[in-house]
């Protein structure tokens, strides 16, 4: 049984991992004070911490990102600021019969968001077209999260909801 387990985990770690030395897939998408953002063209010269959902269930674990990621990486005034130069982005996927629902989901988003991270939000209105196996995003009900280096090459990937490991993992790597 060991002998079976150890090579699908191998594999199963490699496909996780596949994206990781790849550079991100050029990805438009507006923000909340409609402006079209590119990624990575826009974000490139800073790292850049992107989190991806494509379905409600992905943004609720994806909201468990916004206070860390806004203590560390977001807030100006804390002592954090002095360490960390990073891009966030929060990238809001409507593709496929979700596109439908993308007006009424972007007026309530726009209403619910303050004006701190009006920047930060991105919706993407569109298809999915290779996206999802370029960044081996498998599992809808998960959140995504890629940090790129300053040239737009992902370095790390992870999923799921927020935990201290993986924030530590990320802050490491961002540390100028």
């Amino acid at each position: 049984m060991k002998k079976i387990l150890f090579p699908i985990l191998m594999i199963a770690t490699f496909f996780a991992k596949a994206q990781e030395g790849n550079p991100f897939p050029e990805l438009d998408a507006a923000n909340l004070n409609d402006q079209t953002v590119s990624i990575p063209s826009d974000t490139k010269g800073k790292f850049t911490l992107i989190g991806v959902a494509f379905s409600e269930d992905a943004q609720e674990d994806l909201y468990s990102w916004g206070a860390p990621v806004y203590d560390l990486f977001l807030d100006e005034n804390g002592l954090n600021a002095m360490v960390y130069d990073v891009n966030v982005q929060l990238v809001l996927l409507f593709t496929g019969v979700n596109k439908a629902a993308y007006n009424k989901a972007e007026k309530m988003i726009k209403e619910g968001t303050t004006d701190t991270y009006r920047n930060n939000i991105l919706l993407y209105k569109g298809e999915m077209g290779d996206l999802r196996d370029e960044l081996v995003m498998e599992d809808r009900k998960v959140p995504y999260l890629y940090v790129l280096d300053k040239e737009g090459t992902i370095i790390y990937t992870t999923s799921g909801r927020y935990t201290r490991k993986k924030m530590e993992e990320i802050s490491d790597l961002v540390e100028d």
